[in-house]
């Protein structure tokens, strides 16, 4: 049986007292006033919650995991059991506002990072809840950034190109309090040990300020991925901080399922990867995952001839209804068949596609043309006419993958399948001569306020051997353990802004709709 996710922190050792202390921190603050204000501005608060050097306490859990896979719902403590005075109008945390009258905002500020703890992410959610956050149900769901997060969030901020927050307005005092870290389907809940009212609270542990790395520490999306010769995707998610205990077959319990295409086709514990037909002949399984990754097969005519027309259909109704699939170099056969010149039609044979022209792929009379810079690094620059491709200049120079100035990026061995970008695709990286990563919302039919899912092509290979040291062995021994390269970075912005809910390009993101 799979344990309940709880944070610990060296000092919950304590916790057979937490339980209790938290209770009595809640009666007596309402019991005294809640945010009615004392002379420190604070609800009273019995004992000490912490050292503020940002160690995470336990938190109470409420469920168990279902089948899916979706984590418990999350108690968050704090309920008075008297009837709340002053301006308390409920129970919660809404009630451990402290009045700041006269005196500094409580503010609350970190910076949030990638499962590892490693590299500051960008827009992150982060809230402080005043009910239980709801478990997560795995699968394509069609959901927006309007649609509301769980657990009425009484304050809420977002992550910015540096990985910080800051929380300023109508944030609770006191012991314990609960801190929501979210991105998609990426979340955790926290603990802060103490946030002392009206001055600023600054918590600096990496560790407590990230990402889960697995289930025991909050919820993971659900990801299908299928291997390939020309990258090794599995050992970059090893990187960005997930436990090898999430790399399982389907029929278990890990979040992040492989299958074999051309790459890895097993495991160093013994067992073989399922075949990547198992994944897409079948549009339910498809529609089991959060995430859909294709690492590049290496073969264009292995690639071009074993995708069928049905299954393309079956992945357009997989993204139409809230999927998200990220397809690298080989993989745009997916997105090519009978929408694009004919003599290209006649010569390459791709199965029809029920993607419209989302990018100009070849010249129209060359079949054999090939692009980008096979075995060599190559300048980049990032597209900054949309908020976005600006905050992933900032985030690049930022993480120290941009040496060469503002928007400035140097990749190694990326191929251009992409020579141009047809609207509404919206390219991030060009060198001016292709487009090796670009995306799209979907259902293309709907308005953009309706869209909820998102489909990503690449060229850019992040598992390279040169680079990684990462290998096609059984899985996680052909893994390397070195540090991310720019050219991963790039990709881990890229991979959790996939991650996140859907937006249109025109817009900067929003924090969570605070819960008056």
């Amino acid at each position: 049986m799979l344990k309940s996710p709880i944070v610990r922190a060296p000092w919950s050792r304590r916790h057979s007292a937490t339980a209790s202390h938290w209770l009595a921190a809640s009666v007596c603050a309402c019991a005294l006033g809640c945010s009615a204000g004392s002379e420190s501005g604070a609800p009273s608060k019995p004992g000490t919650g912490g050292n503020g050097n940002g160690t995470a306490g336990g938190i109470s859990l409420a469920g168990s995991l279902s089948g899916g896979g979706s984590d418990p719902g999350v108690s968050l403590g704090g309920s008075n059991s008297g009837t709340p005075v002053g301006p308390c109008e409920s129970d919660g945390w809404r009630c451990k506002i402290p009045d700041c009258t006269g005196q500094a905002p409580t503010t609350v500020r970190a910076t949030v990072y990638d499962p590892a703890g490693v590299t500051p992410l960008y827009n992150v959610a982060v809230y402080v809840p005043n009910e239980p956050v709801a478990p997560i149900t795995p699968g394509a769901t069609c959901e927006t950034c309007a649609t509301p997060v769980s657990g009425a969030p009484i304050t809420s901020a977002l992550t910015n190109a540096h990985g910080e927050f800051v929380l300023d307005k109508d944030v609770p005092a006191g012991p314990n309090v609960p801190l929501v870290i979210q991105v998609g389907k990426w979340r955790r809940v926290i603990e802060l040990p103490e946030v002392k009212p009206c001055q600023d609270n600054t918590f600096t542990d990496p560790q407590l300020m990230r990402l889960p790395r697995n289930q025991a520490e909050g919820n993971l999306p659900k990801i299908a991925l299928v291997t390939g010769d020309a990258d090794a995707l599995e050992c970059y998610l090893r990187r960005v901080g997930i436990s090898d205990s999430e790399f399982t077959n389907p029929d278990d319990a890990g979040r992040v399922n492989l299958y074999k295409d051309t790459g890895s086709a097993s495991y160093e514990s013994g067992g073989n990867f399922p075949a990547a037909s198992a994944l897409w002949d079948s549009l339910p399984t498809m529609k089991s995952y959060d995430i859909l990754l294709f690492a590049c097969s290496g073969s264009d005519d292995a690639t071009r001839e074993g995708i069928t027309a049905q299954q393309k259909t079956d992945l357009k109704t997989y993204l139409d209804g809230g999927g998200r699939a990220f397809l690298e170099h080989y993989h745009d056969t997916w997105l090519r068949g009978g929408n694009e010149a004919p003599s290209l039609e006649l010569e390459l044979m791709y199965q029809k596609t029920p993607f419209p022209a989302m990018a100009t792929w070849l010249p129209p009379n060359d079949p054999d043309f090939q692009a980008g810079h096979p075995g060599a690094f190559a300048p980049y620059t990032v597209d900054t006419t949309f908020p976005k491709g600006q905050d992933f200049a900032d985030w690049l120079q930022f993480v120290g993958a941009s040496p060469n100035g503002l928007g400035k990026v140097d990749l190694y061995d990326v191929k251009h399948p992409a020579m141009s970008t047809v609207s509404p695709s919206q390219g991030w990286i060009s060198d001016g001569t292709g487009v090796p990563y670009f995306s799209f919302n979907t259902p293309l039919e709907s308005a953009p306020e309706a869209q909820c899912g998102r489909l990503v092509h690449t060229g850019i290979h992040v598992g390279v051997e040169k680079l990684t040291d990462d290998n096609s062995g059984p899985f996680p021994g052909g893994c390397a353990s070195n540090p991310m390269t720019a050219q991963e970075k790039a990709l881990e912005f890229l991979l959790f802004d996939l991650s996140s809910c859907v937006m249109t390009t025109t817009e900067k993101p929003k924090p969570p709709v605070v819960v008056k």
